[in-house]
């Protein structure tokens, strides 16, 4: 939901999603000269009194710490210096009143000046097409280290080094692990718990299957009468068994690339073919669950199915099925995993749509069959799955059909569906809001590096986010950043400062431990100009990568026309974007500048580059506005 509120002098553009409200501040020139930033209150519901929402910076020498309470200053008292707030403090389904107030004067003798009142309900996950839940994906936090920080420890991690986490199982209560689900885990069981009886089925598709409380609620289904069918990644890797004594049983094992061949002379040679890392993982969490009703050990028994024709089996959807007919689909990014629905971010997406829920029970039906990559010359045409998935929906070309929901499977034939995403990227009118887990595909880099020319007094920007600007990034990412149109952040907490904690107002961020390889970003989507009448929201488990084109099993939806999908989803990108862009910028500041730059500017000169052209944030500031 949108809605906006102006006087004579400033403006606020609210944009609601299910748990974040974006505001877009906006004041004329005029209004511009002396201000010091903006007062915010909110009022929940329609009765009640305005509450300030807090900042996090105070003016040096004029505001002790008694300003500072619960990590956050009241903006009454201090005033926000920035064009764009987000209040994460929402529920959904809720009615909130904002009021933004213009502040002049001089730090320690305020002037509050007239100010706006806009009213908005957040959006209702319950009973819509569409339903998006995003966990809170930044346990390096200041908010978590406040909550949580007293159970922080070090731990010998791989890497050979000592590292600080506070890990969610140290806290009671699993206190931890509700404020870093944010509903995420709560949406997916309740998705598998709808099942409730033998006119229910369901039917999975998953990569990493290691969650114990997922498996279990798939398991109550089984015993309560559910079908229950689950296609799990368990690509077979070779194991070479080395006899070195044909009289002995003793044998040594090897994995391919692990010996010396000369070890082979002489010698009988076994070859052996297991489940990898992934599949027994899921094996041994299925067991480790088993079943208490002995009726249900047959179909317990048959409810993996082994998925081994590929190079990852990456899906991650579930499709509820009543009286054999598909009627919801669950997908997005989340591995059934801890680190999953806990650790890097990462969104769970219910589509109530039987249309939509029916191609994805398709796509299942060819996957349970282990189908071959791709269809030999007698074949029939859809004997391959790269075959299959482009019948089924021929690689796109121009937009989207208006208010369309577009399912996109993989692995394909080509990589021209890479083409097509990096084609509506560089079709975007006022802005592209890009997450790359691992890295940026060169069909869309190479869109990327270029400055798009906008009409004058039009805003255009494209926001980037990234797990981290090393490794594959590394090359790529210099000339991402030298384009003035592309604002980048990336994956980060902020670094410990001489001085500790309590020098610099801030707490020892810590991560969970729980991810060995994506520590911060795992989610895969694009916004094609998410703030005007017709978005596109392209959403899935594909990384916008040729492996994920033309080798994974993967699935994407494009959405287009719907802009409170496009609202829930943007609130949630700019959460993240704008709490690692602060950690980024702080980062490469020494003690000093960071020191400086934890006190509001006492005077309008902070408004200088929102009124600047050419500048990102004057360009923000026109976009959100």
């Amino acid at each position: 939901m949108r809605k906006r509120g102006k006087n004579n002098d400033i403006s606020v553009h609210a944009i609601a999603g299910t748990e974040v409200v974006l505001l877009g501040l906006n004041a004329t020139e005029k209004a511009a000269t002396g201000l010091l930033g903006f007062s915010i209150s909110k009022r929940k519901g329609e009765a009640g009194r305005f509450r300030a929402l807090t900042g996090g910076r105070i003016f040096e020498g004029v505001h002790d710490e008694e300003a500072v309470n619960g990590g956050g200053v009241d903006s009454e008292m201090v005033p926000i210096q920035a064009f764009m707030w987000s209040d994460y403090v929402v529920d959904p389904n809720t009615t909130y009143s904002y009021r933004v107030v213009p502040v002049y004067g001089e730090p320690g003798a305020l002037e509050p000046r007239e100010g706006v009142e806009v009213t908005i309900t957040t959006e209702d996950p319950e009973d819509q097409v569409h339903a998006v839940y995003f966990n809170r994906g930044v346990a390096g936090s200041q908010a978590y280290s406040r909550r949580f920080g007293e159970h922080h420890r070090k731990w010998y991690t791989v890497g050979d080094e000592w590292r600080e986490f506070v890990k969610p199982e140290d806290v009671p209560d699993r206190a931890a692990y509700k404020w870093l689900s944010r509903g995420l885990e709560e949406a997916m069981l309740g998705f598998i718990g709808q099942a409730e009886g033998p006119e229910y089925s369901l039917r999975a598709a998953v990569y990493e299957f290691t969650h114990l409380p997922a498996i279990q609620a798939f398991v109550d289904a089984l015993e309560r009468g559910v079908d229950v069918k689950i296609v799990h990644h368990a690509k077979p890797q070779s194991l070479l068994r080395l006899k070195r004594n044909f009289d002995a049983d003793v044998t040594v094992s090897y994995e391919d690339g692990e010996y010396d061949p000369q070890t082979f002379k002489n010698s009988e040679v076994i070859r052996e073919w297991h489940k990898d890392s992934i599949g027994q993982a899921a094996d041994a969490a299925v067991r480790q669950i088993g079943i208490t009703n002995p009726e249900c050990l047959e179909h317990f028994e048959g409810m993996m199915i082994d998925r081994t024709i590929t190079q990852i089996s990456h899906n991650k959807f579930i499709v509820l099925l009543k009286n054999d007919k598909p009627i919801q689909v669950w997908t997005g990014s989340t591995n059934f995993t801890a680190g999953g629905i806990f650790g890097q971010s990462n969104v769970g997406h219910v589509v109530r749509d039987t249309k939509v829920a029916q191609k994805y029970f398709e796509y299942w039906e060819k996957l349970r069959t282990n189908p071959k990559k791709k269809s030999s010359k007698n074949d029939p045409p859809d004997k391959g799955i790269r075959n299959w998935t482009v019948l089924q929906q021929p690689d796109l070309k121009g937009p989207p059909p208006p208010n369309s929901i577009t399912p996109v499977f993989s692995p394909r034939l080509t990589t021209a569906m890479l083409d097509w995403y990096a084609d509506r990227l560089a079709a975007a009118k006022s802005s592209v809001h890009f997450t790359a887990a691992f890295a940026v595909a060169n069909q869309i880099f190479n869109k990327v590096v270029k400055k798009k020319r906008v009409d004058r007094g039009q805003p255009y920007l494209r926001y980037l986010l990234l797990e981290g600007i090393g490794g594959l990034m590394r090359k790529k990412y210099p000339a991402m950043a030298k384009c003035p149109q592309n604002r980048i952040a990336w994956g980060d907490t902020l670094r410990a400062r001489e001085g500790g904690e309590d020098e610099h107002h801030q707490f020892i961020e810590t991560l969970t431990g729980l991810n060995d390889h994506v520590s911060y970003l795992h989610t895969k989507y694009m916004l094609i100009d998410p703030l005007s009448d017709d978005p596109v929201v392209i959403t899935g488990s594909a990384n916008f990568s040729d492996a994920s084109t033309v080798n994974n099993d993967e699935n994407m939806l494009i959405i287009r026309g719907n802009t409170r999908v496009a609202d829930i989803f943007l609130g949630e990108f700019m959460r993240l974007f704008n709490h690692f862009h602060a950690r980024n910028r702080l980062n490469k500041l020494s003690d000093e500048e960071a020191n400086e730059a934890s006190y509001l500017i006492p005077d309008d000169s902070w408004t200088e580059p929102y009124y600047t052209e050419g500048t990102q944030k004057h360009e923000e500031r026109l976009l959100f506005k």
